[in-house]
């Protein structure tokens, strides 16, 4: 073993030296690897945080998620659709016999106030139960027990998360069992989480815990905490030793059949029809992986990290076969050495042992160079997620896991790039080589310097066609008409609720809100709306139509919203019949208990889908869609089709109420101004400090900023495909030049022949751009039919473009034969100007 480490150190200690005497070979191999590997960690770092890392917590793979998603529901809710009543969580987890462990969480912002500094924070009402199934640990006093959830507004503590306790309390340990104000209600804290966990949700770290018991206060006002009707926290749990998922699954459906036998009895279902009984009485729970908790942003991306992933790899074969190709022409250049070699007793193993260290040697260059690459990449992919309000728990720095990663990397780019090159290079005929004669010890070298050529070229064709696709997707939608004027319109939230306003103070603070506001100089209109737009959440309801007679087992559906007066003028969304809300309008008495609105606006869609197309103005609708709902909601306007939660959606049907007639809790102003961006919201921040100093502006940004995220995925596809298809198309071009030259240095004899026989240089030039030009056209051949498999696999981050659209697929080959005829045209020039004698005097 001692020998061999040492004679493998040798082989290291020669590679580097024979690498040094070659500077400009070196260096391009490296670059070139270390452009692959950086391209690959980049993208691998955030697939691995993302898609593949386990929760640091307990046992993570024994974590399931219980949901009865897709099933109906029969009343509210909030969240994705995994979410569980409170009461059902309480059912399930004292009357199971299948879980070792249960807990459950509801995530919110919440307003924090400590040292006289107020600010918007995101926060988890948890179980008492949370932090003992996960396993979690303090990193300071201590986390919640289920002595800390058991009665109802009874306890008031908080537990903080570490990166929050670093950043706003400086890491301070005294902060153990001060008090901080959480919506107006203060909570005593008694630890800071261990800083490896921030929650379960990758997309949003959690900054405070607070007892689930502690709802009520909390808020928001309008949740049922009680209530089995409103599905609202997400339930996890723990598998038994031995249990499987299915297992558990099976086993929970017995007593969940018996919890919504017992509902469907109650009054609360009096109304409801016999066809919503029967579906509500079908619901069968579901248990889903949890290892990695529950995240909308690892949903959200996982398509696109799996598509970037792909055309890293695609990147990093094409160095392989750019790095081999320069390797095959160093071996052609080193003939004789390697022959002498093999002639003083050097076994060809030996031999290619020595010239795959070389490529070893190349590859770790190229890992250095790439991990540090790959830093910088990483942070450019998150930049496109984060924002200052809007943190990510996912990390750009390497750690060990993608250390071993792009180690791996690059030990495989090194044998896949290596090998047969060093292999073909000892395949020697000594006789001959050692005489001086070696144009002919290649025989195959150049069909394999072909071969690999064409393999870039088809590769380097696919990544171009996909960078054209995902390009043009992102046009077709910024080019999407969003039905409102996005030009010289500045947005921003404040949240009344948890800050205390209710009632009437709480209505009177944004009348007189949006009265300054439109009194800033340069505004020219300014409104408000509950639901923010483009911004992904959404408020839906079922609904009862006069005159519309769904079918069975469906319902008439729509998105809503609460916005003021003047909301659609300032938006520039116009108004087709009837008129918009007034002052009047929010005066309103309530037209229907538990629903406090007597008017409504329509968009298009919505008389379209249920009026069919027929002016809407005057008919009504109604909260529900049991028989015999009443239809008390009068429609005063109809509206244009605008987009609501993000700019990629169809037109779906919506309805618009009063803001100012509901509880008033969240509010997101649009304001269109003459002024900048920023000089605008530095005034309207000045109002908003008058009126309240200690209120919380969050979420600023301009129309233009909001549409930008909401194509957020789409954007980050095509910019890395553009930027990873352009270093592919440099690399194939560079290999293609490798090769030519390498073909016109071969045949210098033969072109000086021919010349002297009477051949002309540009025919002798033409031959050479035929030979490149076949290599071409056979990596474009291949390159379509591979795109053309793979277009099934990117449709879904498509918009407006089909994968095989031929506009794009003919820019792709243009651009790639053009670059192409460009790399052979110095070597065609050159076997042009060949001197004849020249070439006749060589050996």
């Amino acid at each position: 073993m001692r020998a061999f480490l040492s004679s493998l150190s040798g082989d290291v200690r020669y590679a580097a030296r024979t690498l040094r005497r070659a500077p400009l070979f070196t260096a391009v191999a490296v670059l070139s690897i270390a452009f692959g590997i950086s391209a690959n960690t980049a993208v691998f770092t955030l697939v691995d945080q993302v898609l593949l890392r386990t929760m640091p917590v307990r046992e993570p793979d024994a974590l399931v998620q219980v949901t009865a998603r897709y099933t109906e529901s029969y009343g509210g809710g909030m969240g994705d659709g995994s979410e569980l009543s409170y009461a059902m969580y309480r059912d399930l987890r004292d009357h199971n016999e299948v879980f070792a462990e249960m807990f459950c969480r509801f995530a919110w912002s919440v307003h924090l106030t400590a040292g006289g500094q107020s600010e918007r924070v995101t926060a988890e009402l948890v179980s008492g139960t949370f932090f003992p199934a996960l396993g979690v640990r303090p990193a300071i006093g201590r986390l919640f027990t289920p002595d800390d959830d058991r009665t109802p507004g009874g306890h008031p503590v908080a537990v903080l998360g570490y990166g929050y306790w670093q950043a706003r309390f400086g890491g301070d340990p005294a902060i153990l069992g001060r008090t901080v104000t959480v919506n107006g209600h203060p909570l005593q804290v008694i630890g800071v989480v261990a800083p490896s966990f921030t929650g379960l949700d990758l997309g949003r770290p959690v900054q405070i815990y607070v007892p689930i018991a502690m709802q009520p206060q909390m808020g928001p006002p309008w949740l049922d905490f009680e209530g089995r009707r409103f599905r609202w926290v997400q339930v996890f749990a723990r598998l038994r030793d031995g249990v499987g998922r299915e297992e558990a699954a099976a086993g929970l459906q017995p007593l969940y059949r018996s919890i919504l036998e017992r509902e469907v009895a109650d009054a609360a279902f009096a109304s409801a029809s016999a066809e919503t009984k029967r579906r509500f009485l079908e619901g069968r729970l579901t248990l889903e992986d949890a290892s990695r908790g529950h995240s909308s942003l690892r949903e959200s991306v996982t398509t696109p990290l799996l598509i970037l992933m792909g055309i890293a790899a695609a990147v990093l074969l094409i160095v392989c076969a750019n790095v081999a190709n320069l390797l095959i022409a160093r071996g052609a250049s080193r003939t004789r050495e390697l022959a002498l070699r093999v002639a003083i007793g050097a076994n060809r193993l030996r031999v290619t042992r020595l010239l795959l260290m070389e490529s070893l040697v190349l590859a770790a260059g190229g890992v250095a160079v790439g991990i540090l690459l790959a830093s910088w990449g990483s942070e450019l992919l998150l930049a496109f997620y984060t924002t200052p309000e809007t943190p990510i728990a996912v990390q750009a720095n390497p750690d060990l896991r993608i250390l071993l990663f792009t180690s791996g990397l690059g030990v495989l780019t090194a044998i896949l790039a290596g090998v047969v090159p060093a292999v073909r290079s000892t395949r020697l005929d000594l006789a001959p080589t050692l005489k001086g004669s070696g144009g002919a010890v290649m025989g195959e070298q150049p069909r394999l310097r072909k071969a690999l050529v064409v393999a870039q070229v088809a590769l380097s064709f696919v990544l171009l066609i996909s960078a054209g696709l995902f390009v043009r997707s992102v046009q077709n939608l910024l080019a999407v008409d969003p039905g409102f004027d996005t030009e010289r319109m500045v947005s921003f939230s404040v949240s009344l609720g948890p800050h205390g306003y209710d009632g009437e103070r709480a209505r009177t603070f944004t009348r007189t809100l949006h009265e300054r506001i439109a009194r800033i100089g340069g505004v020219d209109a300014a409104g408000y709306a509950f639901q923010p737009l483009l911004e992904g959440g959404a408020w839906g309801m079922v609904l009862t139509v006069e005159g519309y007679k769904p079918a069975p087992g469906e319902g008439a559906d729509a998105l809503c919203n609460a916005v003021s007066p003047g909301f659609f003028r300032a938006m520039g969304i116009p108004l087709l019949a009837g008129r918009e809300f007034t002052d009047a309008d929010d005066n309103a008495t309530a037209a229907t208990e538990g629903w406090p609105y007597r008017v409504a606006i329509v968009n298009e869609t919505f008389a379209r889908r249920y009026f069919n197309g027929e002016n809407p103005v005057g008919r009504r609708i109604g909260f529900g869609s049991d028989p015999g709902t009443p239809t008390l909601i009068q429609i005063v306007g109809l509206v244009k089709d605008s987009r609501y939660q993000a700019i990629r959606e169809e037109d779906r049907a919506q309805v618009f109420f009063p803001y100012l007639q509901a509880t008033i809790e969240d509010l997101t102003f649009y304001v269109r101004t003459r002024q900048d961006a920023d000089s605008m919201m530095q005034a309207i921040r000045h109002e908003v400090a008058a009126l309240d100093a200690q209120l919380p502006v969050y979420n600023v940004s301009t129309l233009e900023q909001r549409i930008a995220r909401s194509v957020v995925n789409e954007r980050l596809i095509a910019s890395l495909s553009a930027a990873l298809s352009a270093m592919a198309t440099l690399l194939s071009v560079i290999g293609l030049y490798g090769v030519m030259a390498y073909l016109v240095t071969r045949r210098t004899r033969e072109f000086g022949i021919r010349i002297a026989l009477g051949a002309l240089g540009s025919q002798i030039a033409r031959g050479v751009l035929r030979e490149a030009g076949v290599l071409v056209i056979a990596g474009l051949v291949i390159g379509f039919g591979v795109a053309w498999w793979l277009g099934r696999y990117v449709e879904s981050q498509l918009y407006g473009v089909a994968p095989a659209d031929p506009a794009t697929i003919v820019a792709a080959a243009a651009v790639l034969t053009v670059v192409a005829v460009a790399a052979a045209l110095l070597p065609a020039r050159r076997a042009a100007g060949v001197s004849p004698i020249s070439a006749l005097r060589e050996d």
